[in-house]
């Protein structure tokens, strides 16, 4: 059996590539919204029969449940050829490894909401209050004076709005 440190290299390795695959998704949403907010809304032939964000999530959770499936299986063979502490090591490793998947799921569901059709408009309104954390670089615009815009670098604090500092209590940034 692995030990922890290569297992933990291992997980640190998953969630890096998941990390970036998120990171293009979101740019690749963010490109897209930006480049057709002028367009008219075009209806695509059977989006309806596209799958939605909840179908994603099933498979994503369905793929996990296999994987899970799948090391304890592993797990059970392992034991039977050696079993001294194999079973919880890979028990636990298995539940991160599942965890990281949940996790990843979710994070690219909610990245590519606004590739999907209808979903666009709700991930658009998501709104930060000054002093949140900036999930991803891109222009923002104060939700109550849609004229005050800035543009933020992930990892920075968003600042409180500058329109009229005494009238700024209560503003939220979202993105444009």
């Amino acid at each position: 059996m692995a030990s922890t440190s290569s297992q933990e290299e291992f997980l640190a390795v998953i969630r890096k590539s998941q990390e970036a695959v998120i990171a293009a998704v979101r740019n690749l949403a963010e490109t897209v919204r930006t480049a057709t907010p002028k367009l008219p809304s075009v209806s695509v032939p059977f989006a309806d029969k596209l799958p939605g964000p909840e179908d994603a999530v099933v498979s994503a959770y369905d793929f996990a449940e296999h994987l899970l499936a799948s090391q304890r299986k592993f797990t059970e063979d392992l034991l039977k050829a050696k079993p001294e502490g194999a079973v919880v090591s890979a028990y636990d490793f298995a539940e991160q490894l599942l965890a990281s998947q949940r996790k990843f799921a979710e994070d690219l569901l909610k990245a590519a909401a606004p590739l999907m059709p209808g979903r666009a408009e709700s991930a658009a309104a998501e709104t930060y209050k000054p002093g949140q954390v900036v999930p991803r670089d891109g222009t923002v615009e104060c939700a109550r004076h849609h004229d005050v815009q800035d543009r933020v670098k992930a990892g920075t604090r968003f600042a409180p709005c500058s329109h009229h500092h005494e009238h700024s209590e209560g503003c939220t940034w979202q993105y444009v």
